[in-house]
């Protein structure tokens, strides 16, 4: 497995926001699908890969998407929060509040927290 600096995945994780920031969604779709290769034990390439769907509406695929994601991070509060964005989004009410709760508690203090309560 070649090693790659973090600093380098954190340079493509942005190229990939870029893209998706355009509505360039084929870019960012294979900028993520590329860094998820380069970081298989890293949770955030598969969150920002399950962004990509849900801002197409493809909620079902960054449903699972997200939860490929906390596979490798079950503690992710990053990945339950963004699970909960696309739950409501699809219109799963009660499953979306409860997820989004549980992220808020997971991270009380932080961003990803922050985010789920701002939903």
């Amino acid at each position: 497995m070649i090693q790659v600096p973090s600093e380098d995945l954190r340079i493509l994780l942005e190229a990939g926001y870029l893209y998706l920031g355009m509505q360039r969604f084929k870019e960012a779709k294979e900028v993520f699908e590329g860094v998820v290769v380069l970081a298989p034990k890293s949770e955030v390439p598969l969150v920002a890969l399950g962004n990509v769907y849900c801002v197409q509406g493809k909620f079902e695929q960054a449903i699972k998407t997200y939860h490929e994601a906390l596979e490798i991070e079950p503690e992710s509060a990053f990945a339950v929060s963004y699970l909960g964005e696309a739950l409501f989004f699809k219109g799963e009410k009660e499953k979306a509040v409860e997820t989004l709760e549980k992220a808020s508690k997971m991270d009380p203090e932080g961003k990803s927290g922050d985010f789920a309560r701002s939903l």
